[in-house]
């Protein structure tokens, strides 16, 4: 009986009470009892008085007794029916003829009890209707999150309260073979194993569990792999939705995206040669989760090194293009740059647009096709790199302290790399060996003029070019020199694309 008691006023904190009863004395009684389990209790001595009381009060729950002077219970009854079929209405009445049990079921009464009525049996019938209005509110919750989140139907659906598993859908059911959530926790009773291990996926670690790492990040899409009633492994995606104005309730949904055959690319070796990352379906179809969640994605691009990103909600999408509505100076940079890089938590690699179709500055959208994974990506630089003024810079290559005579400039610069682009290259220049730079940087105050030893990292080939990258380490003073033009640029570069 305790625990019932225990469990009675914990379900009952937001639950109103009517009672409805001319006998004064048993009124008083009645009502001392159930103040010390509901928080809200209203007490009439009629019928009339009663009704007025549910009008006022709206109460979940209402027990009141059948013969009153005046409106009797089930003239009282019949009238909250008629208006909220879902109130739990008790009878407790010393007549227990058959005629008044039958019209108590067509009412839809919850309960008939006898008086005299044993406490016990009374805080007992209180607990199922407590435990039915829950039950019933659980659902109902359920049923209007399907509405306000987005289309379920295809989804696997848990509902959460306080992280137990309270509810799931048919599909959830389906897709682990069995007949009830209760046969699923049977099954997996540990809830941090369903959720099995992969590369870049979620999972539970030693330091914490997959749930708590959702409940965290709620609204994050989440790899995750789980394995089906025949024990396959499907790649499924994952996202936590906290609900509303209900606390300690959240939905989780699953996504079967298995069908994209996307799980090796998140093995940094095998992704290297995947013929997936040049798969523009697989990343239209990521697009189109991403745009059924409503979730938001990031664009990157340069305007002469200088970063331009910003948050970006695809709007519209079909089986070649995708349409995103962003800020207008990230419309401006792509305008100038062409294409774009936009990284999701959802993509394995960022995913390069090499061509944008349209820019729509009234609407705020632009419209991209052509899209696939890359594994290196510009939001990725550790280090700005910086173009400097064509005409306010010189550069000077030395190989075995031989000076370069051919025309080089720097297209862009760090402060632990350069790229120098020169129109032939010198005899013997490989990667890997050391090359030296004079550097000469102008700027409003007085020039930033650097003698630099670096390591060559990469040479591109051009029809009349060549570009090099060399890597190097300054020592403090130099180091400080140069930290300081790259702001000073950056303030400069800002300016200028404000400008235009």
């Amino acid at each position: 009986m305790h625990t019932i008691i225990d469990e009675l006023k914990r379900l009952g904190e937001e639950i109103k009470v009517l009672y409805v009863e001319d006998n004064k004395g048993l009124r008083e009684s009645v009502s001392e009892l159930l103040k010390k389990l509901f928080p809200y209790i209203y007490t009439a001595e009629n019928g009339e008085a009663g009704f007025q009381l549910y009008r006022e009060h709206n109460p979940d729950i209402v027990l009141t007794d059948i013969k009153m002077p005046g409106m009797s219970g089930f003239d009282l009854a019949k009238l909250i029916k008629e208006d909220n079929n879902d109130v739990r209405i008790i009878f407790l009445s010393a007549f227990d003829e058959k005629e008044y049990l039958h019209e108590a079921i067509d009412i839809g009464v919850f309960r008939y009890l006898s008086k005299p009525t044993k406490v016990p049996l009374l805080v007992s019938t209180l607990h199922q209707a407590v435990l039915s209005i829950h039950n019933e509110r659980n659902k109902r919750i359920f049923e209007r999150q399907l509405n306000d989140i987005f289309n379920y139907q295809n989804n696997l659906l848990m509902m959460f309260e306080k992280g137990t598993p309270i509810l799931v859908n048919r599909q959830f059911l389906d897709f682990f073979g069995v007949k009830s959530l209760e046969e699923f926790i049977q099954q997996h009773n540990e809830l941090d194993t369903l959720l099995q291990e992969h590369q870049g996926f979620l999972y539970s670690t030693s330091e914490s569990g997959w749930f708590e790492k959702a409940l965290e990040n709620p609204g994050k899409l989440f790899h995750a792999k789980v394995a089906n009633h025949s024990n396959e492994a499907r790649h499924l995606i994952m996202k936590l939705r906290i609900i509303p104005d209900k606390e300690g309730f959240v939905i989780l949904s699953f996504d079967d995206i298995s069908d994209l055959n996307l799980m090796m690319i998140f093995d940094g070796n095998a992704a290297k040669n995947d013929k997936k990352l040049h798969d523009t379906s697989a990343v239209l179809k990521l697009m189109n989760v991403i745009k059924e969640n409503a979730s938001e994605v990031k664009l990157h691009n340069f305007y002469r090194g200088l970063t331009i990103v910003n948050s970006a909600l695809l709007i519209q999408m079909d089986e070649k293009n995708v349409v995103l509505k962003t800020a207008h100076s990230q419309l401006k940079a792509i305008k100038l740059a062409k294409n774009i890089t936009i990284t999701s938590e959802l993509f394995p690699f960022s995913v390069l647009c090499k061509i944008a179709n349209s820019i729509d500055f009234d609407q705020q959208t632009v419209t991209f096709s052509d899209m696939q994974f890359v594994q290196e990506s510009a939001d990725q630089r550790v280090n700005i790199r910086l173009e400097p003024d064509e005409e306010r810079h010189s550069v000077t290559l030395f190989r075995n302290e031989i000076k370069f005579f051919g025309k080089t400039r720097i297209i862009d610069i760090s402060i632990c790399s350069v790229k120098i682009e020169i129109d032939a290259l010198p005899a013997g220049l490989t990667v890997g060996e050391s090359a030296k730079i004079a550097v000469v940087l102008e700027t409003d105050l007085q020039p930033v003029s650097l003698s630099i030893i670096g390591t060559v990292y990469r040479i591109d080939s051009f029809s009349k070019s060549f570009h090099v990258v060399l890597l190097f380490e300054l020592t403090a003073p130099n180091s400080d020199k140069l930290l300081g033009y790259i702001a000073n640029r950056q303030m400069e570069l800002i300016r200028e694309f404000k400008a235009l």
